[in-house]
């Protein structure tokens, strides 16, 4: 999302890695998330991250349908640009705020690149979704792959008996 020449990128970490039809990797989301449980979200201010370095930048979470109702709102400097909060998120629609004011100490910074704004807020909104998929897919998923292991670590040790047994008899 871009607004005048700030850019942001925001995504969305699943605690534990999801299965998905191309294998099991941990997967990054940036409007859908496919389960509930906690998240790592992460916001990065592109282009600009070293000039916010000491500045802290506010961030909310809201329901879509009740924008003006906090579910979580901090304010943190970012780390070469980059924001990390884990939190726990239901299923349901959800809008990320993130608001940088801009004191005179960044505009300064800001017009030596070159950088003139009109406004000392900027302002980026990134509405995602969590769906109602559970913990239950992802422990099925675990017991069907530590079966399968268990199965070819048992046939891969039955073929080293047999090849041992069968050099012992002869």
């Amino acid at each position: 999302m871009v607004n005048n020449y700030f850019a942001a990128h925001f995504t969305i970490y699943p605690e534990y890695p999801i299965p998905y039809n191309r294998g099991c990797l941990m997967n990054a989301y940036c409007n859908k998330i496919p389960h509930s449980g906690m998240v790592s979200l992460v916001y990065d201010i592109v282009g600009i991250g070293n000039i916010l370095n000491d500045h802290k930048i506010n961030i909310y979470i809201t329901y879509k349908n009740e924008p003006e109702k906090y579910l979580y709102s901090w304010s943190e400097v970012p780390v070469n640009g980059v924001i990390w909060k884990r939190v726990y998120l239901k299923p349901g629609s959800y809008i990320s705020k993130i608001n940088i004011f801009c004191d005179q100490g960044i505009l300064t910074k800001l017009n030596q690149y070159g950088i003139l704004l009109e406004d000392k807020n900027v302002n980026f909104v990134f509405p995602f979704i969590v769906d109602r998929e559970n913990v239950l897919s992802w422990i099925k998923y675990k017991i069907m792959i530590i079966t399968i292991i268990t199965i070819l670590i048992c046939v891969i040790i039955g073929m080293i008996f047999r090849m041992v047994q069968k050099n012992t008899c002869k």
